[in-house]
């Protein structure tokens, strides 16, 4: 038998983290025969197997790289080469008990910097989602990171060209917004708010003159803050994404007049009941949302 069946010792896992920063992984690998003895001592109680003189010598170097390795990335290259310790062991011995996330946990614990290792491992965690909206093309495509998930035809307002600068000209926003609000009791089936008017658009109409500092300032504010902006200035308000009407007769005469993507509405962005559903459920308040042109 190459390996006697690990025994592990909370104990000995302690009294070895008191003095080495890699203690707890010290202790936890010590559970293998012969990793605390040196080279003469090891080679007297294996009896010259060759074959256990190899394995503990790549143990040895195994811990070696974990003592000397603390460049970006550490924490995914040392469970890597945990999982290949494992299964290296485990094909050495049918007794071996010793689990591969028992032994990432373990290098975990020895991490000598928790926060380093919570961004090492921020590269698993999900991208958040993105909404972008080609006006010209009149697509709206939800991301996830850099991958496209889906794409939706959508009707517009009813004067698409160019960027809402004021209450009723029927334009749709060109910008960078977010979703400020939801609503699954809208006139208009679900819908999102988006963070229209924006920082740019309060600065330009602050400069034309449009509109207040003050106004600007809380416009601003509201945006930097995540909440909603005020909806009831010069600029314009609630525009957002949404369905056809609940009511029964205006939903039925704007969907034979106006079905997609004819644009139809007051600068929002319009789709299917059935789509924005889809939209409703995945997309958070506070997905990012860009309006091109």
């Amino acid at each position: 038998m190459l390996l006697r069946t690990p025994r592990f010792s909370p104990g000995l896992c302690r009294s070895k983290s008191k003095t080495h920063p890699y203690g707890m992984l010290y202790g936890g690998l010590a559970v293998f025969p012969g990793l605390g003895e040196d080279r003469n001592k090891r080679l007297k109680r294996s009896n010259g197997a060759r074959k256990r003189f190899t394995l503990l010598d790549f143990a040895h170097r195994f811990r070696y790289v974990i003592k000397t390795t603390h460049t970006k990335g550490t924490m995914r290259l040392l469970s890597r080469l945990a999982s290949a310790l494992y299964r290296f062991l485990q094909l050495r011995s049918s007794r071996l008990v010793f689990p591969p996330l028992g032994a990432i946990l373990l290098l975990a614990q020895s991490a000598p910097n928790e926060a380093a290792f919570a961004a090492d491992i921020s590269w698993a965690s999900t991208p958040p989602l993105r909404v972008v909206i080609h006006k010209a093309r009149q697509v709206l495509a939800v991301y996830e990171g850099a991958r496209l998930i889906k794409t939706y035809r959508v009707s517009l307002g009813l004067e698409p060209v160019g960027p809402k600068t004021e209450t009723g000209d029927r334009r749709t926003p060109e910008g960078e917004y977010f979703i400020c609000s939801k609503s699954a009791s809208s006139s208009f089936h679900r819908f999102l708010g988006i963070s229209y008017p924006g920082e740019l658009d309060a600065m330009r109409a602050f400069e034309d003159g449009q509109i207040s500092l003050e106004t600007r300032n809380a416009i601003i504010r509201s945006a930097k803050e995540g909440r909603t902006p005020p909806w009831n200035t010069k600029l314009g308000g609630w525009v957002g994404i949404h369905g056809y009407p609940t009511e029964g007769n205006q939903k039925r005469w704007v969907s034979l007049l106006y079905p997609k993507p004819h644009n139809w509405t007051n600068g929002c962005i319009a789709l299917w009941d059935s789509e924005i559903e889809e939209l409703y459920e995945i997309l958070p308040v506070g997905t990012p949302v860009t309006i091109l042109p």
